[in-house]
């Protein structure tokens, strides 16, 4: 029994540290560079076994940054922030550019960016369904509960995923993949087992759901890839001046994949603190305070190198289906799902949708967001992207005759005879999208 109970004892200790630890590599994966940047500076004020460098953008010489409250470090700051005073790319931004790829009817479309508008600040969707309907009214919206339900699980299909949940479990539960062999047990532990896992009670779970603590900690683990919070790297007062954090650039017949995160503070151990948290002539306090601050040092920068790499492998594998676009450019962007991605490196698909989340890419065709390389496949093709099918229909209607510009069912036919089979609905939509005019409205008189 006494094996058993140490046994037991050292693996709910690792539980325990395992989650912080987890959680912390999720949250430094999914942040973009700038929220980054924030994120390490505010580790540095609050640990003080931290040294942080601040990246050398002007060229000059490199060196450790000030603890807080100096005149000097202040400047900087608000130097910093005159620098940066583009407006936010928020959420709204974020669901426009999703429901810009997909073909829905313009009112449902409306409904959702509506109900976007109305998501707190975690991203959950709380306000009551009567609520929701007094806002879509008033911002003139036509619909009743039947539109609203379509419009509420359109918006919860959207990245991030887990947007839109009417509560932190639901939230969570939106987040599992159905397919999953797990999915029905993952599901019994949020919806009754929450609270019971929050206090540690991980014995009294495993025996009321009658499986095995092995089996309950792998149950864990595919729950700590959950983020409770799904819109946090997605709000902000201010977003800074884009810098890609990953480069992509020509060697000979090939192209090389590379994250630079010259743009980022670097942190690592301060070897003084380290040295007197060993000084056995130290007080024991001291140096037990001293080690905790330690202990969460490292694991930042564990997390810092695991998000490097994380990064780097999803890329690689971007870019090795994005070829065509890195010889070509834009009009060679091939159909592209994050599932495929996801199965390759051999990660969860969440893993490769945090990756690409908020950041960008240099590229022999300039800058682009990495999202943006994930498309479904245009109207009437399999093998180019949305993107590439509206590049070709923008092509056939500036090559038109200006006298005679093409209407909606000559374009179709045009494209079709370009390989693109597409509906006259889908060509309105498409050249809305592209700001181009109707027929009528292009025609230009001798």
């Amino acid at each position: 029994m006494g094996g058993f109970s140490q046994g037991f004892e050292a693996r709910a200790q690792q539980q325990m540290l395992l989650l912080p630890r987890m959680l912390q590599s999720i949250e430094v994966l999914q942040l973009p560079t700038a929220e980054l940047a924030t994120y390490l500076r505010e580790a540095f004020e609050e640990n003080e076994a931290l040294v942080l460098q601040e990246p050398d953008l002007a060229g000059g010489a490199i060196v450790d940054s000030p603890r807080r409250g100096t005149r000097e470090d202040s400047e900087r700051h608000d130097e910093m922030l005159r620098n940066h005073p583009a407006p936010e790319r928020g959420l709204c931004q974020l669901v426009d550019e999703q429901l810009a790829i997909l073909d829905l009817p313009e009112d449902l479309a409306a409904w959702v960016r509506t109900l976007v508008g109305c998501l707190d600040d975690n991203g959950y969707l709380s306000a009551t369904d009567a609520e929701l309907l007094a806002v879509a009214r008033d911002a003139g919206l036509e619909g009743d509960e039947a539109l609203l339900g379509r419009a509420v699980a359109q918006l919860q299909r959207l990245e991030p995923r887990g947007i839109g949940g009417r509560n932190a479990i639901e939230t969570l539960l939106l987040q599992l993949d159905p397919c999953d062999p797990e999915y029905a047990l993952l599901c019994v532990l949020l919806e009754d087992f929450l609270a019971a896992i929050a206090e540690n009670k991980l014995p009294a779970v495993a025996q009321a759901m009658g499986i095995e603590m092995s089996r309950l900690d792998e149950l864990l683990c595919g729950l700590r890839c959950l983020d409770p919070r799904p819109v946090a790297g997605w709000v902000g007062e201010f977003a800074p001046t884009i810098r890609p954090e990953v480069v992509v650039e020509r060697d000979g017949e090939s192209f090389v994949v590379r994250v630079d995160a010259s743009g980022l503070p670097s942190v690592r151990l301060d070897d003084d603190v380290r040295m007197i948290a060993r000084d056995r002539g130290q007080p024991g306090p001291v140096r037990d305070y001293l080690r905790g601050k330690i202990d969460q040092a490292r694991m930042l920068v564990r997390a810092l190198d695991q998000r490097h790499e994380t990064l780097l492998r999803v890329a690689t594998r971007l870019f090795e289906h994005q070829k065509g676009f890195l010889e070509h450019g834009p009009g060679h962007l091939v159909p592209l799902k994050m599932g495929n991605v996801a199965e390759e490196v051999g990660v969860h698909v969440s893993t490769v949708s945090r990756s690409v989340a908020g950041k960008y890419v240099q590229t022999p065709f300039g800058i682009h967001p990495l999202r943006w390389f994930f498309q479904t496949a245009g109207a009437g093709s399999t093998v180019h992207a949305r993107d590439d099918v509206r590049e070709v229909l923008r092509r056939v209607i500036e090559a038109e005759d200006a006298a005679k510009p093409f209407s909606d069912d000559e374009l179709a036919r045009e494209m079709e005879r370009r390989g693109h089979a597409m509906a006259r609905r889908t060509i309105a939509k498409y050249r809305k999208e592209l700001g181009i005019a109707s027929s009528y409205r292009r025609r230009k008189f001798a």
